[in-house]
């Protein structure tokens, strides 16, 4: 049974919003602002933040704080303003409502208004946006059609605009559709694609997009070192730009990824990481992630006597499932814990308080999981009958989505469920059904293989492509600079001739100065290079080498340029070879003066 279904509905909220906090002073201070901000952007940017963080801690007072945020955009008429206070509210709601059908179904409404507004207003860029959110609930849904339709209406909608931040996001989106439809080497190529644009444009959001969109891919492969290089690369870019919020769900990405390949010890260390980062910025909400996280790791490593005491010992953890109208998992999280344990009648108790809110609020992937569980519990107790009433549940499922996965795991429960009642003609159906999906499930696992042969291939092609690339600029570089060396030099040459001739100062005076400035310059610009590669882009690094190399060169700059032309304008040189030209004249007299004489 797949332990990590529990909790994965919880795994969305608290790094939706820039900021959270739970303390009161913390609410009290964006408070204050709202009533003091002078400007509607001021408001929005403080109802957004405020209307987040009530997700988690009163849903009523969110809601009030999102309807404020909306009537402000209304009465600013800009259409562009209000299209994305409604994709804002859009994913407050399914942030918070990734395993909750009523939360999913509030997104949608808002996501639909966002995009017919946009359409209205011929806002592509806005439309874009919106069937990004739309394709993410439908993929949320399990309605991977639909969900890859929105995603390639909003990568063709990105394309007519000049905004390279949206098309990553659109084609990670397309990705992240390939991906939830098991094709897996049309995701790659999306989300390369996607790298290749966040790579040249050099901000932090979208690479730090890529960058995860590249670690899920190589997660979902089970190629946990290639998508750990991935997450560290985002590690590098927090510590770059200074974000230690974003380190919270990093960290909590580690772990998971390291929880994966049943690397405990280091995965705990990361799980802990959370939670001590969320005690040194005072984000005690965000503690939630860290208990998540531990919590999960227990229950996935067996250890189901430490997963119960250390989910009675985390309050806080249920009190959040509560707020999040997601008490189905708490005791669907009791229920597994004691069914594991062999309690079943305190299993049976939980898992019947949890029935009709699972059923009510559950998304399809966490409504599949719980009935499977119900079917485990009830196989245990010799209940068949019950058994296959959920198995019938969890066989609709599967076949909606059209997930191969699900209907092969029902089959084989069905196949066992109806061989014990002694229903052999059902059993024969059904195992001929789990050999069928099986089969296309090895085909699968076959193409799997030759597509990581493939991504690999494509990898080492891109690799070698952009070493030449960067090959070719180097070389164009280097070009480039002889070049400058060459014309600095003819300069100078054409500086020294000007000395020897005679011509008016001015002349000599103007090409000097633009001779030394490029000079100088030149300088200057090798000298950039290798400081930034050097202070690897620190600018106050940067600006205290300039600082100390400009007060050498300038005053370096003016002393040579001062003697050189004063020496060219004076007509040193041009004196000096005329005192040459005197002297051998001299000589020749002298000589001729000398043989004149021994003739005589």
């Amino acid at each position: 049974m797949k332990t990590r279904s529990l909790l994965s509905a919880i795994l969305f909220f608290l790094f939706a919003t820039a900021a959270l906090a739970q303390d009161n002073g913390y609410i009290d201070s964006l408070k204050r602002d709202l009533e003091l901000a002078k400007t509607d952007a001021v408001r929005l940017a403080t109802l957004k933040e405020l209307s987040g963080l009530y997700m988690v801690l009163d849903a009523a007072q969110a809601d009030r704080y999102a309807l404020q945020m909306l009537q402000l955009a209304e009465q600013t008429r800009d259409r562009k303003l209000m299209v994305h206070v409604l994709l804002l509210d859009a994913q407050r709601y399914f942030s918070v409502g990734a395993g909750n059908r009523d939360q999913a179904a509030k997104a949608l409404v808002s996501a639909e208004k966002a995009l017919a507004l946009a359409k209205t207003s011929n806002l592509e860029g806005s439309q874009a946006e919106a069937y990004v959110v739309l394709a993410r609930i439908a993929r949320n849904n399990g309605e991977t059609d639909k969900a890859l339709n929105y995603s390639n209406l909003a990568l063709s909608l990105a394309a007519t605009t000049e905004d390279d931040s949206l098309r990553v996001i659109c084609l990670g989106s397309l990705g992240d559709t390939y991906l939830a439809k098991k094709e897996r080497l049309l995701a790659f190529r999306q989300y390369l694609q996607a790298l290749s644009i966040a790579e040249a444009l050099g901000h932090y959001e979208p690479l730090q997009l890529s960058y995860y969109n590249m670690a899920d891919f190589y997660h979902s492969l089970d190629d946990y070192e290639k998508s750990k290089d991935y997450l560290f690369k985002i590690h590098a870019l927090t510590l770059r730009y200074r974000k230690p919020l974003d380190r919270l769900l990093l960290y909590r990405q580690i772990g998971m990824v390291y929880m994966r390949a049943k690397q405990y010890d280091i995965a705990m260390e990361y799980h802990e990481r959370v939670l001590a980062l969320s005690d040194s910025i005072h984000f005690s909400v965000t503690r939630v992630n860290g208990y998540i996280s531990i919590l999960e790791q227990y229950l996935q490593s067996g250890q189901t006597e430490k997963a119960l005491a250390y989910f009675k010992a985390t309050p806080d953890l249920t009190t959040f499932m509560k707020r999040a109208n997601l008490e189905f998992i708490i005791f669907q999280t009791y229920g597994f814990a004691y069914a594991k344990l062999g309690r079943y009648d305190s299993a049976q108790y939980f898992y019947t308080k949890a029935e009709p809110l699972a059923e009510a609020r559950a998304n399809t992937s966490n409504l599949y999981n719980f009935y499977l569980h119900l079917v485990q519990l009830y196989k245990d107790l010799k209940k068949y009958d019950k058994s296959l009433v959920y198995l019938q549940k969890a066989y609709r499922i599967g076949e909606r989505s059209g997930n191969l996965e699900m209907k092969q795991e029902v089959s084989q429960e069905l196949d066992s469920v109806y061989q014990r009642m002694g229903d052999f003609k059902n059993a024969y159906f059904y195992n001929q059904r789990y050999h069928q999906y099986t089969d296309s499930l090895k085909l699968l696992a076959t193409e799997k293989d030759l597509m990581l042969l493939e991504v690999a291939d494509e990898t080492k092609r891109r690799e070698r492509e952009e070493l030449k690339a960067a090959e070719a600029l180097h070389d164009r570089h280097n070009l480039q600079y002889m070049g400058i060396t060459v014309a600095i030099a003819a300069v100078f040459i054409v500086l020294v001739m000007l000395g020897i001739f005679r011509v008016s100062k001015a002349t000599i005076k103007i090409l000097g100065f633009f001779a030394f400035i490029f000079l100088f310059e030149f300088i200057i610009l090798i000298a950039d290079n290798q400081i930034h590669h050097a202070t690897h882009g620190e600018p106050w690094k940067i600006m205290l080498i300039k600082i100390v190399l400009i007060s050498i060169l300038l005053p370096l700059h003016h002393y040579l340029e001062e003697k050189v032309i004063h020496y060219l304008t004076s007509h040193r040189l041009l004196e000096s070879k005329e005192s040459l030209m005197s002297k051998f004249r001299s000589k020749e007299h002298t000589e001729t003066d000398t043989e004149a004489e021994a003739h005589s």
